[in-house]
């Protein structure tokens, strides 16, 4: 029983350091440079932010996995294969970001070039810097739209084993759809509206705080164990 609070514990902790990860990193320290007008010459003037924004993306990806991993004893109990797809989904998703990575990475590459060529021929890095560009935009929309994958079966699993009250995991169950319209909007040339996106980001500070505080239902966690 101890083990699993704690494990609730480490959980909600990990759970608020990707919310608070993300948004330092998209929209704060990373976004503002890579998303910027003049990204060309921005973003090799920020290197070294690039490169801890990077190294803070594959941490939150890697943090994602490992919160999969810290919850597959107890999810594999209930449904194996559910158990098995959260993790093999959360994989996938680590790989997405690193995809995102290798396109920031070519981006800043670039612009490395263009600014150490004095005088160059703008024409030429602009239309790379453009394809660039949208190769990175579509690559971090893709990493948000797989991660609905492991995020809603995150939230089935708390509700079908009711690991936490369920008014919040129906509240994250509603809040992926949510997420997902979100990012076809954008897909699809329309304004991505951050709105859709808050109800999962608050459901997961609020879900974070409350395996702290409360940690899992022991009596769900004894009935799944049984």
């Amino acid at each position: 029983m101890n083990t699993h609070q704690k494990t609730a514990r480490v959980v909600g902790v990990g759970m608020l350091l990707l919310i608070a990860l993300s948004i330092f990193v998209n929209l704060i320290y990373l976004g503002p440079i890579v998303f910027a007008a003049d990204f060309l010459t921005n973003v090799a003037a920020n290197a070294n932010q690039v490169k801890i924004s990077i190294l803070l993306e594959l941490f939150n990806g890697a943090l994602s996995v490992g919160i999969a991993v810290l919850l597959l004893p107890i999810f594999i109990q209930h449904n194996k294969s559910m158990a098995y797809a959260y993790l093999g989904f959360s994989i996938f998703t680590f790989t997405i970001i690193a995809i995102d990575i290798f396109s920031i990475l070519s981006i800043l590459s670039l612009s490395k070039e263009y600014v150490s060529a004095g005088s160059p021929d703008t024409e030429y890095f602009q239309t790379l810097g453009t394809l660039l560009y949208d190769n990175r935009w579509w690559s971090h929309y893709m990493t948000i739209l797989v991660s609905c994958l492991p995020l809603f079966i995150f939230y089935l699993f708390l509700y079908q084993i009711k690991l936490v009250p369920r008014f919040i995991s129906i509240w994250g169950i509603a809040a992926v759809p949510l997420l997902l319209i979100a990012v076809l909007l954008a897909i699809f040339d329309q304004d991505t509206y951050m709105g859709l996106m808050m109800p999962g980001g608050i459901n997961q500070i609020f879900l974070g705080g409350w395996l702290i505080v409360k940690g899992f239902n022991s009596s769900a966690i004894t009935s799944t164990s049984v």
